[in-house]
Order: structure tokens, then C-alpha cells, then sequence
């Protein structure tokens, strides 16, 4: 049911994130490569060749700013933004997904949205710099998670999993999210000097590094794209992968790189698949 490889995937998601390059520098959005994303651009160049996805980070001022720009902005004929925490997206972040391609996830087969190819848009919130309170922050914004994934329709095979997301769905109300959220995001307003990915899937002590590793952008070779990625890239990918993060991975770890797609057409719209599954 898959109609690409993953260059021909790579491809597609280069015409998002060229347009995306581009709306951020005219509307002076600043953002970074975070992530697996900003890995490649530092080991690879360009895309890590086994991966299928592109991650990129906003602080809260320049996340809330393009979530504001977007409505104005953006070119619709062409592109989706799909904003976080809806009822069609749970999720507490963002896609930037193209029209006219398909990119199905087995969680959301079923789930009347815009499934095209997308970039991760990801916000990036100040933490706490004292570590129960930061770790209150985390935890906070894992509840929200479970209660995401269980709304978005997450499948695992874990019953563990299964039973926490059900219990937190049921007893997390709408007023008490909303309440764990503002807790999460409270210390925007303050230069903490510590900034956090806590809706993620690092553990606690791989979420939060120092704001100074940010800075201003260093622009590298990403493919054919030069692109931003932190000021202190190395201190960051070290927190986040490990002294050893330029090392090529095993043939094994390789392939058991998880696939995020159930449907894929970089030449149909998702529209002609919603019938079909």
C-alpha cells in the first residue's frame, strides 16, 4: 500500500521544510533542528538514511508566535498546519503537513484528519532550574501525554501502558489538563537558564539542558538546504545520545529503527485512501 522509497519520502519532506525555512525567516521565527533531525545534520549532513521524520524545536515566544502567523499566512493551498492539543490533534505539538501526499499512521488509521506528509513542530518550554520542581514539570507533562495518546488512539502492546492511559483518559479531566498544562508552561515568563522538550520520549534526565546551548543558530549542511541548529549542538546531542553520538549505529539497531508509517503516497492525496481502509 506504500508507493515511495524513503528518498523519494526525504524528498517531500525537503519541500516542507524548505517552505517552512522560508516562512520563519520572513515572519522572524526563530527555530533549530532538535532531535534524530539535528543528529543527521551533524553525522549525516542531511537526513540520517534510515529515518523518515524531521524534528524541529521553537522556545514558547517563537512557538506562540508562529502558531499566530500561520492563521494569517500561511499558503493553504499547499500546506496544513495542524495545531496541537484539538480534537483533531491531541498532541502538545504541531505538524506542518503537505497537501496532496499521504502519510497514515496505524494509531490514527481510522481518525478523520489530515494525514499528508509532515514536519514536527515542537516547542521547547523553560524549566524549573530546581530539580523537584523540574521533575514536577515532567511529570505533569506525562500525564497530559498518556491522556493525548489514549485520545489520539495509541496502540501498544504493553498492558501496563494500556491501563495508565484508560486510568489518566478517565480521571484527567478538561479543567485538570488545562491546569497541568499552565504548570508545565508557568515558567515561560522567566529566564530559568534551563529549557526543556518534556512532551517527548526522553527520560527525565535527557529533557532539560541549559537555554545557552540554543543561542543563535549555527546554519549547516542539511542535504542541499543549509539549516539552523543549536549554537552548542555538540552539548546537546551529547545529553541527548550519549559521548559517543557520532558513532554509527549496528546493522541491528539500524533495523530496528521504528517506521512511524502505516500508508504512504508522495503522489495521492490521503483523501483517496480514507474509503479504502
Amino acid at each position: 500500500m506504500n508507493n515511495f522509497n524513503n528518498k523519494e519520502l526525504q524528498s517531500k519532506i525537503l519541500e516542507i521544510v524548505v517552505y517552512f525555512d522560508n516562512f520563519c525567516k520572513q515572519n522572524n521565527i526563530r527555530y533549530y533542528l532538535m532531535g534524530g533531525t539535528a543528529l543527521g545534520a551533524v553525522r549525516h549532513k542531511g537526513f540520517i538514511p534510515w529515518d523518515d521524520d524531521f524534528d524541529v524545536f521553537l522556545d514558547f515566544e517563537n512557538y506562540q508566535k508562529l502558531q499566530h502567523v500561520v492563521k494569517e499566512n500561511l499558503d493553504r493551498d499547499k500546506f496544513y498546519f495542524q495545531e496541537e492539543n484539538t480534537d483533531e490533534w491531541p498532541m502538545y505539538f504541531s505538524k506542518l503537513r503537505l497537501n496532496g501526499t499521504t502519510y497514515i499512521e496505524k494509531d490514527v488509521l481510522y481518525k478523520d484528519m489530515h494525514h499528508g506528509i509532515y514536519i514536527d513542530i515542537m516547542c521547547l518550554n523553560n524549566v524549573s532550574p530546581n530539580y523537584f520542581v523540574r521533575y514536577l514539570q515532567y511529570l505533569s507533562a506525562r500525564v497530559l501525554n498518556a491522556k493525548a495518546l489514549y485520545s489520539k488512539g495509541y496502540i501498544t502492546t504493553s498492558v501496563i501502558k494500556k491501563i495508565a492511559m484508560r486510568t489518566l483518559s478517565y480521571f484527567v479531566s478538561r479543567k485538570t489538563g488545562s491546569m497541568l498544562l499552565n504548570f508545565v508552561r508557568s515558567f515561560n515568563a522567566k529566564d530559568t537558564g534551563m529549557v526543556g522538550h518534556l512532551f517527548g520520549r526522553a527520560r527525565f534526565k535527557k529533557t532539560s539542558f541549559p537555554a545557552s546551548y540554543l543561542g543563535d543558530p549555527i546554519y549547516t549542511k542539511f542535504e542541499n538546504l543549509d539549516l539552523p541548529i543549536p549554537q552548542n549542538a555538540h552539548g546537546y546531542l551529547k545529553l541527548r545520545y550519549g559521548d559517543d553520538y557520532m558513532k554509527m549505529p549496528s546493522e541491528e539497531v539500524k533495523m530496528s529503527y521504528p517506521s512511524h508509517a502505516y500508508i504512504v503516497d508522495i503522489t495521492k492525496s490521503y483523501e483517496s485512501y480514507m474509503d479504502k481502509k
